[in-house]
């Protein structure tokens, strides 16, 4: 029987049930979406197609043929294939595109492999001419685009004669055209008799693209049918277990005052305008899914890339050509990558604390190294930073207190305008609760505070406004309190912004869910 089918498959760590009996099939020349929030069991689920882990229970068969992965290899070999997400990992950028595209082969090879490079390229430029990308074999990663990059890392999945292909996110860097064109390939890819499973966020493009839907929850199968016989209301409904409705909730009080605002800022990674405004006191929350555009929008309200547009804070009006020059003018930026962006890594939490008061903790050009201590122990303690020690080495510290440090460091300055990128990712409860804490604190100081996130039920509890973003636009501004979760994600899927109600009756979903 052709086709691919996970039966009954179980999975736990230590005392978590991850996946509870689930059912999954994908039939040949179909893309068949897998749906579900954070914590559904995803991507346990195809870690165990991929060979990545192993079922405590259950088989998995392909085209009428049982297999057990014990390794990513089996499962490349039984015909599966996987483009990630995050494709710069999948690829050497200093190779070139036919390299990159050889390289399992040549890993495969147990001796010495006597390739024809010729041959490789050629091969190379039919797998490119397949997925529809027009560039030259002999390209370097590091010159290719985003798009170009991601579709590479496609010819290289069917370089491996891969008939069942996973797509986790594939638009969430892609612009409107690049989308369309990714589909026109997919579109093309199924008549040959190839299959995806799609995995993502963007329930619009699931109604466009895919034929077939399972939806998990809590590691059980809650939906699985036609695509077309969904709403993206109904498609929520599944995923979140709670009705489609309205709630109202309390407010924090802020400033009549605008603190902050930008008219006519320009995107240039996004080519998108945008106009926002925060009162003094407000905590005002930017939601959208992965690939939006948050991180952009937040790199050019520093200014960090090239852009256009009017600053005014306090009702001055500012341009701004570098990221210097907005904090000068009192602005800061809590990035997505703290790691990368926000820490010295190889330094104290001393000098991480104090790197943007070193104007007042010098004298003659020397650093004072005992008012920069205590300076540095007066944050650690009012942070509750562990261990609370200002000569801990920064990069030993967890996530939840990497990222107080990277707050930290701001806290002492003239920042009147706080931004904050996905301030929770990677750390766990707790040091959540103590950002929002330190969040709230700053508000309640009267700073403009900006929380850009995809974490939708954090934004709930902490934002006083949401603006919604969508493909790089800021397409609705509403009260926290006039919204439920449920209608962030529709807005942000892409639903109807002129929907003012939405109905899903609860005998028809048992009716779908028995049959």
């Amino acid at each position: 029987m052709n086709g691919l089918y996970m039966n009954n498959i179980y999975k736990s760590f230590g005392t978590v049930n991850v996946l509870n009996g689930v059912n999954f099939d994908v039939r040949q020349g179909e893309v068949h979406a897998l749906l579900g929030m954070n914590g559904a069991g995803k991507s346990t689920l195809m870690k165990i197609l991929a060979g990545v882990l192993s079922p405590d229970n259950g088989t998995i068969a392909i085209d009428g043929k049982e297999y057990r992965f014990s390794s990513p290899a089996d499962a490349k070999k039984a015909g599966i294939g996987l483009v990630v997400q995050e494709v710069d990992t999948a690829l050497f950028p200093s190779l070139s595109v036919y390299e990159n595209i050889a390289a399992d082969e040549i890993v495969a090879t147990k001796q010495k492999p006597i390739l024809s490079w010729k041959q490789q390229k050629q091969r190379a430029a039919e797998l490119l001419r397949r997925v529809g990308l027009s560039i030259s074999p002999n390209k370097l990663i590091r010159e290719c685009t985003l798009h170009e990059k991601q579709l590479i890392v496609l010819a290289k999945v069917l370089s491996s004669s891969a008939r069942y292909i996973i797509l986790d996110e594939p638009t969430a860097a892609l612009s409107e055209t690049e989308t369309k064109r990714l589909f026109a390939i997919i579109s093309d890819l199924k008549t040959q008799g190839v299959s995806f499973i799609y995995i993502s966020h963007k329930l619009k493009e699931v109604k466009e693209i895919c034929d077939r839907v399972t939806i998990l929850r809590d590691g059980n199968v809650v939906h699985h049918g036609d695509v077309s016989a969904l709403s993206l209301e109904e498609m929520i409904h599944y995923m979140v277990g709670r009705p489609y409705t309205t709630v109202q909730k309390e407010t924090r009080a802020y400033s009549e005052d605008v603190l902050f605002k930008v008219k006519q800022l320009h995107i240039a990674k996004t080519n998108t305008t945008v106009d926002l405004q925060i009162h003094k006191g407000e905590i005002a929350g930017i939601a959208g899914l992965v690939g939006a555009g948050k991180t952009e929008l937040a790199e050019s309200l520093i200014s960090h890339t090239k852009t256009a547009g009017e600053w005014w804070i306090d009702g001055k009006r500012y341009t701004f050509s570098s990221p210097k020059e907005a904090i000068a003018a009192g602005i800061c930026l809590i990035p997505e990558e703290r790691r990368k962006q926000g820490l010295f890594l190889d330094e104290t939490v001393r000098t991480n604390l104090t790197v943007r008061l070193l104007s007042s903790l010098t004298k003659w050009q020397w650093v004072l190294r005992k008012k920069e201590t205590q300076t540095a122990q007066q944050l650690v303690e009012a942070l509750q930073i562990h261990p609370p020690f200002p000569q801990a080495a920064v990069k030993q510290l967890s996530g939840g207190n990497q990222q107080k440090v990277v707050i930290g460091k701001w806290l002492k300055t003239d920042a009147r305008v706080f931004i904050f990128d996905e301030p929770t990712k990677g750390i766990d409860v707790n040091a959540k609760q103590e950002v929002f804490s330190i969040i709230r604190s700053l508000a309640d100081e009267g700073k403009a505070v900006l929380y850009l996130t995809s974490e939708f039920q954090e934004l709930l509890d902490i934002a006083d406004t949401i603006y919604i973003m969508v493909d790089g636009q800021l397409v609705k501004h509403v009260s926290a309190r006039d919204i439920t979760y449920e209608q962030l994600i529709y807005y942000c899927s892409g639903g109807d912004l002129d929907g003012a109600t939405v109905r899903f009756d609860r005998q028809e979903k048992a009716n779908a869910v028995s049959s």
